[in-house]
């Protein structure tokens, strides 16, 4: 996958403050997705699904997606939207933060499979 930051420009050392984010006037954005990493380094999802130092796209939300296909990270995206509907606000939020790790899995592995095939020369699809 194509990076969008080099060296040491990362924005997910911390929330986005105004003067340091990356995408000036987008720091509500920058906010929510520092979150959903946050969830997914140091939640119930490292701790169930990650070995020591494993990188994200090793762990098993990736790989069952190479495994299984798309639609296994869709789907848990869909249960946790819909999930999100009946609970209180702050359940709600930490379950669409889930969602956003399902959703990034699926870039991650839909992102190899697309540079695999523009080094084989095919078209994407």
């Amino acid at each position: 996958m194509e990076r969008v930051f080099v060296g040491n420009e990362n924005p997910c050392l911390s929330v986005c403050e105004e003067t340091r984010c990356a995408f000036p006037g987008y720091e509500s954005l920058c906010d929510v997705f520092s979150k959903a990493i946050a969830r997914a380094a140091t939640g119930k999802g490292k701790e169930r699904h990650a070995s020591p130092g494993e990188k994200f796209e090793d762990q098993f939300i990736c790989r069952g997606t190479r495994e299984e296909g798309h639609g296994a990270p869709r789907f848990q995206a869909i249960k946790k939207i819909t999930e999100a509907k009946r609970l209180d606000k702050d359940a709600a939020i930490k379950e669409l933060l889930d969602a956003m790790v399902y959703l990034a899995a699926d870039v991650i592995v839909l992102s190899e499979e697309l540079e695999i095939t523009k080094k084989k020369g095919g078209e994407d699809w």
